[in-house]
């Protein structure tokens, strides 16, 4: 009986068994028809950054951050040694300040220089007119003598023959020649005194055109000042551009994101332009999947994904398929297979899928890393 029971219960035991495994037989069926399954899994992204130093060249001093580490934007990751571009940002501000020394001190002599010739052409100026007014009085003094003049000269001759013949005193005779010699001392001197006027009004008219010379000086003062302006602000570009140099010696991360290579250690010296870390953007990462062309079937864009990935098992990822890429991963290959003689050994192809990471810390994810997929089809 107890044999016989045993037999019975190993049965069951048997039954339970087979039963169990031809329903989890089901269930993987069902679920490997439901399901595009592959662990040919990478973690990718199309967009490294790479960081360099723009404009600048030089020996790097320090290094802020290594592989793998997060990095926030604006974070300094390298410095250059920044002494050569000191030097010529100070250098080149001392230019800017003596040339504003000097502008500044030649708007002074030039405002200086007006003041001093309108003066002293207005000075001219009256003395010319004052000459000529005095000059013209004395003509007019010596053309009224001579009128007074030429009457005494008539009335001399006209006493000299009453005189001569005893109708007139000679005491009037000898006034009229006393008074004649008076008034021709008199048109002598108003003469002469036209005359050194009319000297002085030469000698005063070019004086003023040497005012008029001088005025041109200020024009050349005036060009040099716009020379000197045009200097000053092709120094406070040079400023400007120098100082932008000294915060380019400064490399800083343009993202936030995570250090994927560094190309470059302290001591090394680096040109414009060139990499010295390769950033990658969290938000650009993608899940990349070869999968077997049999496994096609029912895969479309938009299916839902679930994600696994080996470096963190306790993680758990979601995603969507984003695109189906139109050419197998072996049409690219370095080696492409020669398949103009025919093959003779049927290899399925596996086409790459990209996965749009939807759920899931991606932050914590690195390129490269591998996992597996269960893409749902439709």
């Amino acid at each position: 009986m107890n044999t016989s029971k045993r037999k019975n219960l190993s049965y069951i035991i048997l039954i339970v068994l087979l039963v169990g495994l031809l329903v989890w037989l089901a269930l993987f069926l069902h679920h490997r028809m439901r399901y595009a399954i592959s662990n040919a899994v990478f973690v990718e992204t199309d967009k490294l950054v790479y960081s360099s130093f723009s404009q600048v060249a030089g020996k790097i001093i320090k290094v802020s951050k290594d592989e793998g580490e997060t990095v926030k934007k604006g974070d300094v990751l390298a410095i250059l040694d920044d002494s050569p571009y000191q030097k010529i940002y100070a250098r080149l501000l001392a230019e800017k300040a003596s040339a504003e020394k000097e502008k500044e001190a030649l708007k002074i002599a030039i405002t200086r220089l007006k003041q001093h010739l309108a003066l002293k052409e207005s000075q001219v100026q009256q003395k010319i007119y004052q000459l000529k007014e005095e000059r013209k009085a004395a003509l007019a003094q010596v053309e009224a003598l001579s009128s007074q003049i030429a009457q005494l000269q008539r009335d001399q001759k006209r006493f000299a023959t009453l005189v001569a013949k005893n109708l007139a005193p000679k005491r009037k005779l000898e006034e009229i020649e006393t008074n004649l010699k008076q008034l021709s001392r008199q048109q002598k001197a108003l003469a002469f005194k036209a005359e050194a006027l009319k000297y002085g009004l030469v000698a005063a008219k070019k004086e003023l055109a040497m005012v008029e010379n001088q005025k041109k000086t200020i024009k050349e003062q005036k060009e040099r000042l716009k020379a000197l302006e045009d200097k000053i602000k092709a120094l406070s570009a040079s400023v400007a551009a120098a100082k932008l140099n000294l915060k380019y010696t400064k490399l800083v991360s343009p993202i936030d994101g995570i250090v994927a290579k560094r190309f470059h250690v302290a001591g090394d010296v680096v040109g414009p332009g060139q990499p010295v870390y390769a950033l990658v953007d969290p938000k650009n990462l993608y899940i990349l999947v070869l999968l077997e062309e049999t496994k096609l079937k029912g895969v479309e864009v938009g299916c839902p994904v679930n994600i696994k990935i080996d470096a963190f098992p306790d993680e758990k990822f979601k995603g969507e398929v984003a695109e189906i890429l139109p050419a197998t991963a072996a049409k690219f290959a370095l080696v492409p297979r020669d398949v103009s003689a025919g093959e003779f050994t049927k290899v399925a192809q596996r086409v790459p899928i990209k996965i749009r990471i939807t759920e899931g810390p991606v932050k914590i994810l690195r390129v490269g890393l591998g996992g597996e997929v269960e893409i749902k089809r439709k």
